[in-house]
């Protein structure tokens, strides 16, 4: 028998296969995408309970000099804050305790964990602290509205 040249059979390229790589490829990378919005704070977490939250009381207009409001950095329990931003860009200052504020029932020092809360008899809202400083630096603020 004689040596025949055969030439080797041509890859396909055609079919659903590249079609469904290429779907699943855009799929993975918008969820990717999504995923990090989400880690970074630009889109909610859908999966957060605390985004469904009911909307924080705003700050009345006060008559009288103008004071420099104190952030709820700061607070302690027995003393009550406001809300002057959103559900998911909060803004506490600290006020008089008053009707509608927030009055704190307890402050966790050195966590983030808001289910530390759960315990606290009559906890309904909560903040947290994220200190880019380190653990020591956060804090968790479990309050009630204040009849």
């Amino acid at each position: 028998m004689a040596d025949q040249d055969f030439d080797p059979p041509r890859p396909r390229l055609g079919g659903a296969g590249p079609a469904i790589l290429g779907i699943v490829g855009f799929v993975a990378a918008l969820l990717i995408f999504s995923l990090v919005l989400v880690l970074l704070d630009v889109l909610p977490n859908p999966l957060s309970k605390s985004s469904r939250a009911e909307p924080q009381p705003v700050a009345p207009a006060t008559s009288g000099p103008a004071k420099l409001a104190q952030s709820a950095r700061f607070a302690k329990p027995g003393e009550c804050v406001l809300n002057q931003g959103t559900d998911t860009k909060p803004d506490l200052i600290m006020v008089k305790c008053e009707p509608g504020s927030l009055e704190v029932l307890e402050r966790k020092e050195g966590t983030t964990n808001v289910e530390e809360c759960r315990s606290v008899p009559g906890y309904r809202y909560h903040y947290f602290y994220d200190s880019d400083l380190g653990d020591s630096f956060d804090f968790v603020l479990c309050m009630r509205k204040r009849p």
